[in-house]
């Protein structure tokens, strides 16, 4: 790509690690964007292998992965035991500068005060200070405006935030462009570039970060089918039906992990993959020792599973984005909570 015009089309968490290193090594970038990404600094460094060596040898990362089986989402941390307007102004900026700049990662997203995705004004007051602070790192206005705009698309956090190096540096340098598609929509992909309402974008390169089908798509892609014959995709085609989000009705003796209504990508992966085979090697070796050969969730079960992944997605804010979260991304899907 060195020497070339780049044109990417996506801001998700690939369009942000794309963007971020293809940007400085080009001749010139164009990023279309449809939704800003409210990005989380990455915070890495390096490790000093003497340190590391003391902290193995004092079991100081066992201790941190049993934190994991205690915590919102399988991380070492988790929120706050008290609501945004129980600081005071002051105490509350400190609080969101030790997450935000000190810390990084996740943790201003789920580290926070507990009520920060359920209360919009405090889902404000967080978004306020990560604009602020994001702000500094842009010097153009017309940038500013297009990655961290007044009024936030969604409330903060319910989209997944893409943890970032650079991005805000790398996006205000002089020969990357940024077009807001929902003022300048892409009318078609050309020979030499997109063409928009304002005219024609030359490239020699063109990057589609353009989000995959995340929570449902691989297992429904896949010709398994029940015992009465019936795909996973036709089961699914007026909803996503699972027990726990690990088994179904029709499909005996089938398990699958990390998949759709478990708690999938609200959590840490490795941890949450992990619990699920922990449960399942169990099951297994309790229907090996009571020579069970056939194991079936029930149709009620993933009635009363449903049931209960409504109540707790409709008292949050996280509906209020159209999001791969609820499968919001997919033209023609039923947008419906798939993560517990």
């Amino acid at each position: 790509m060195r020497g070339k015009r780049v044109a990417q089309i996506g801001t998700g968490a690939s369009g942000i690690q794309c963007a971020q290193t293809i940007a400085p090594k080009v001749d010139h970038f164009t990023l279309f964007q449809r939704t800003p990404n409210m990005c989380l600094p990455m915070n890495q460094r390096q490790l000093n292998p003497a340190e590391e060596e003391k902290k193995k040898a004092a079991g100081v990362y066992e201790a941190e992965f049993a934190k994991t089986r205690e915590t919102f989402a399988g991380f070492t941390y988790t929120f706050l035991e008290k609501n945004t307007f129980d600081d005071t102004p002051e105490e509350r900026e400190a609080q969101y500068h030790k997450l935000l700049v000190e810390e990084g990662g996740f943790r201003f997203w789920l580290n926070t005060y507990k009520d920060m995705l359920f209360d919009p004004k405090a889902n404000d007051e967080a978004y306020k200070f990560w604009r602020k602070i994001v702000l500094k790192r842009i010097p153009d206005p017309k940038k500013q405006e297009i990655l961290a705009p007044e009024v936030p698309p969604h409330p903060w956090g319910t989209k997944r935030p893409s943890l970032e190096q650079n991005i805000y540096e790398v996006l205000s340098l002089p020969h990357v462009d940024l077009v807001d598609v929902n003022k300048t929509p892409i009318l078609e992909v050309t020979e030499k570039g997109l063409r928009t309402e304002n005219g024609l974008v030359e490239a020699d390169i063109l990057v589609l970060a353009t989000g995959f089908d995340s929570v449902t798509g691989s297992l429904a892609q896949l010709n398994i089918r029940g015992i009465n014959g019936e795909t996973i995709a036709d089961k699914w085609k007026d909803g996503t039906k699972t027990a726990m989000g690990i088994a179904m009705a029709n499909y005996p003796n089938m398990f699958f992990l990390y998949g759709p209504q478990a708690p999938t990508a609200f959590s840490n992966g490795p941890t949450c993959t992990q619990f699920q085979a922990e449960w399942l090697e169990k099951t297994l070796k309790r229907l090996t020792e009571e020579k069970i050969t056939y194991f079936e969730a029930k149709d009620s079960a993933e009635a009363e599973w449903k049931e209960k992944m409504d109540k707790a997605w409709y008292a949050s804010l996280f509906p209020l984005a159209k999001s791969w979260y609820q499968g919001a991304n997919i033209p023609g899907r039923k947008v419906e909570p798939l993560n517990w």
